[in-house]
């Protein structure tokens, strides 16, 4: 018939006699960690960097620019219990205080420049330790202050160190994760135990610093009262009476102790939720009770609920779904190269 075909053997193409091409099928993966806990890393690293510089900032306002301007406990170590002279004693301070706060602005200043900068130069690697080095220093000037308060203090003297515990380990954390790369992310095969050791610093803190807390709200603390009652005064103005704000801190004190072992054991979202809120609402409260002259009061303590933020954050995103039907790559990472961080969250 004209126009008609005749059909080709099929022993002709025996590699075309089952499927139109004959090329080996890709498994096609529908959730792939890897590139979750990346942007985790790097989204853990932004949030802490701002934590610590926000903390900075603070510090330096309380013992440099605010109205309320004091002198900090190792001040009254070094003049009082060293009998080192009042000029020198009051140098050291100020310029801890002066170091911390050019810290947060060199933490801003090179935390911007490490995600310009996408490939390995001498310039990069510069950038990268003056970043470590200046969390470093954040790190030990906030330790000295609390270790010199845990000396000096009258009242709850050994809550000091794990109370500050997120101030001095929220710029510890930030060294192990900031700084290593674009975005400050880890290559998922090669660093999984420096992230793993940020996440626990980070989540022992917390739960440090609320029960800490917890126990001195149990305690019904005077200043915590009095927190409340002048915040009641200033905004509510309910009549507040001082036992009602004491049987409040006592409730608030079993809260908080509750929430910093779920944190812990149970690794809970939701306690990580609270204790963000809550860690902030208590920040502010220095402003609420005392006016808005006391924001270094509030940005100082700002890694209260700075800290369990950053903790949530990362969980949250590994837990997010990568986008369906995304074809492996040749090279993919093998699943025994996954980094057991992953199990944080679960």
């Amino acid at each position: 018939m004209v126009g008609s075909v005749d059909p080709v053997p099929a022993k002709a193409f025996p590699g075309l006699s089952c499927c139109p091409m004959n090329i080996p099928e890709q498994p096609l993966q529908t959730d792939n960690p890897v590139p979750r806990q990346r942007q985790g890393v790097s989204r853990m690293a932004w949030w802490l960097r701002i934590v610590v510089v926000i903390e900075c900032f603070g510090l330096g306002g309380r013992y440099l620019f605010s109205s309320f301007e004091t002198e900090s406990d190792i001040y009254g170590w070094l003049f009082f219990d060293c009998h080192w002279s009042e000029s020198l004693a009051q140098s050291i301070d100020n310029a801890g205080a002066t170091m911390t706060w050019v810290a947060g602005g060199i933490l801003c200043l090179s935390g911007w420049r490490i995600s310009r900068l996408s490939t390995e130069s001498p310039r990069l690697n510069l950038v990268r330790r003056l970043d470590r080095a200046a969390a470093w220093w954040v790190a030990i000037w906030m330790l000295l202050i609390a270790m010199v308060h845990m000396m000096r203090a009258a009242v709850f003297a050994e809550l000091s160190l794990p109370e500050h515990a997120v101030r001095y380990l929220a710029p510890l954390a930030l060294t192990f994760v900031a700084g290593t790369g674009r975005g400050f992310g880890f290559s998922v095969s090669s660093e999984p135990a420096r992230v793993r050791f940020a996440l626990l610093m980070l989540s022992l803190a917390a739960a440090f610093t609320f029960a800490a807390h917890g126990y001195k709200a149990y305690q019904c603390y005077a200043p915590f009262t009095d927190l409340i009652l002048l915040s009641d005064m200033r905004w509510i103005d309910s009549g507040c009476t001082q036992a009602t704000a004491e049987r409040m801190l006592v409730v608030i004190g079993i809260v908080d102790i509750v929430v910093a072992l779920a944190l812990i054991v149970l690794r809970s979202r939701l306690a990580a939720f609270y204790m963000a809120v809550w860690g902030f609402v208590t920040a502010a409260s220095r402003m609420t009770a005392l006016g808005f002259d006391a924001w270094p009061e509030t940005l100082v303590r700002i890694a209260n609920g700075g800290v369990p933020l950053v903790i949530l954050v990362y969980w949250m995103t590994i837990r997010e779904k990568s986008p369906p039907l995304q074809p492996s790559s040749p090279a993919a990472t093998p699943s025994h190269q996954l980094d057991p961080v992953l199990d944080e969250a679960k």
